[in-house]
């Protein structure tokens, strides 16, 4: 089981989602309150992503919310 409070990164990079769709902070500043925001795998995992726009970083972490099934995919 994964504790709420002991979640390791998956992944951080200097990649954003955020800026590749328009919604930089840095440049055009976007609404917070849209956070967190999620990416859902084929498989119906759900990963967090949180931005650090300070640092220019994007961190990547297993959700805690729970998988929804996603219509095509077995």
């Amino acid at each position: 089981m994964v504790n709420d409070q002991m979640v390791n990164d998956l992944m951080t990079c200097r990649y954003c989602l955020l800026f590749e769709l328009g919604h930089c902070r840095k440049t055009n500043p976007y609404p917070a309150d849209k956070e967190p925001r999620y990416l859902r795998l084929r498989t119906g995992q759900l990963l967090t992503l949180r931005f650090d726009c300070r640092r220019c970083e994007m961190t990547i972490n297993p959700s805690t919310k729970r998988r929804r099934h996603i219509k095509g995919v077995c």
